[in-house]
């Protein structure tokens, strides 16, 4: 199972507020292509309905989306990766990295294929509380 840093998640009360801050500052280009789109938003009884501006700077993404509070309760998920934010980490065997959280005893939520085509998405907390998320694309249902 490989696993590598993909993308870090802000969320803000003012999606371009914060997009227009990092783009100005870090010259960030914007993503766009038909992996980059939120599957949740064009769905009549989405999880989650906020807005993703999808940013890099040429080899990190960065993943700026409209605070949700109740995505967690909606998705009926302890984790909610879209209060705060997360990081994420991409990987080639989605199931292998939940049956490692399994025999580690760390709690998860398994989203599935919820937000993005084809990205299984698993979150999690640390110690601390931070929130990450594991992907694996080209993964379709769940």
């Amino acid at each position: 199972m490989k696993l590598k840093f993909h993308h870090m998640n802000l969320c803000t009360d003012s999606l371009p507020r914060l997009t227009k801050f990092y783009q100005t500052l870090f010259d960030l280009g914007t993503i766009k292509d038909e992996e980059h789109t939120v599957v949740s938003g064009h769905s009549p009884n989405r999880p989650y309905t906020g807005k993703v501006d999808f940013l890099s700077d040429g080899a990190i993404e960065f993943h700026w989306a409209e605070r949700d509070l109740d995505t967690g309760f909606k998705m009926k998920q302890i984790v909610n990766p879209m209060a705060h934010g997360h990081f994420c980490f991409r990987t080639d065997d989605i199931k292998g990295f939940i049956r490692k959280c399994d025999q580690l005893g760390i709690r998860y939520s398994d989203y599935g294929t919820w937000a993005i085509p084809g990205w299984y998405q698993v979150f999690l907390q640390d110690p601390d509380g931070n929130v990450i998320e594991v992907h694996q694309p080209g993964v379709f249902g769940n």
